[in-house]
This record gives structure tokens, C-alpha cells and sequence, in this order.
């Protein structure tokens, strides 16, 4: 398995694939401007290609251990930690780095 981290606007992404397929995606958003609550979410590939929002969770900190018990229901425990690992070595940018 492998992740690869995107930054695009006010949003911060992993994405985990198996080979070439798609297991998962988790998002941190800071929002447009920063000011609103940051949100950390789950998305899922559908058969049609897309990815579907699955679950979102407020709080700006990447905790690993929090992000690891709340996706491992969601995509085991081996993707699960494999996701926590690569937010813990790279987080996501915040509002106030964005600015910057």
C-alpha cells in the first residue's frame, strides 16, 4: 500500500491505493478562508469512479491514534495505521500556513 499527499487550496489529502486501486482518501479541510471549523473526512471509491464522502470528523490536530481507531471500521487496521503514519509524518497544512 502505498500514500501520496496532495495539497490543493484549503484542503490536504491521502491518498491510499493498493497497487492501482483506490482504497481510500482522507481530507483535511481548513475551509475557504480559514475561519470556519476544520474537518477531517473519509471518502470512498464508487464503482463508477467517484469518491463518496463516507464520514467527517471536526478537529484541526492530526492525531494518529484518534485517526487510527476512527478508519480502521472503515478500512481495517493495516490501511487504517498506514494513513495515520503518513498523516503523523506529514501533516496537513493549517489555515495559518496557507496565509503565509
Amino acid at each position: 500500500m502505498t500514500v501520496d499527499r496532495t495539497f490543493i487550496g484549503h484542503e490536504t489529502r491521502y491518498t491510499l491505493r493498493d497497487g492501482a486501486e483506490l482504497r481510500c482518501v482522507l481530507a483535511f479541510d481548513t475551509g475557504q478562508d480559514g475561519s470556519g471549523p476544520a474537518a477531517w473526512k473519509i471518502l470512498l471509491p464508487s464503482r463508477l469512479g467517484a469518491e463518496n464522502l463516507y464520514a467527517t470528523r471536526s478537529g484541526p490536530e492530526p492525531d494518529a491514534a484518534g485517526l487510527t481507531a476512527w478508519l480502521t471500521p472503515v478500512v481495517g487496521q493495516g490501511a487504517a495505521a498506514e494513513l495515520a503514519l503518513a498523516v503523523d509524518a506529514d501533516p496537513p497544512h493549517s489555515a495559518a500556513r496557507q496565509r503565509k
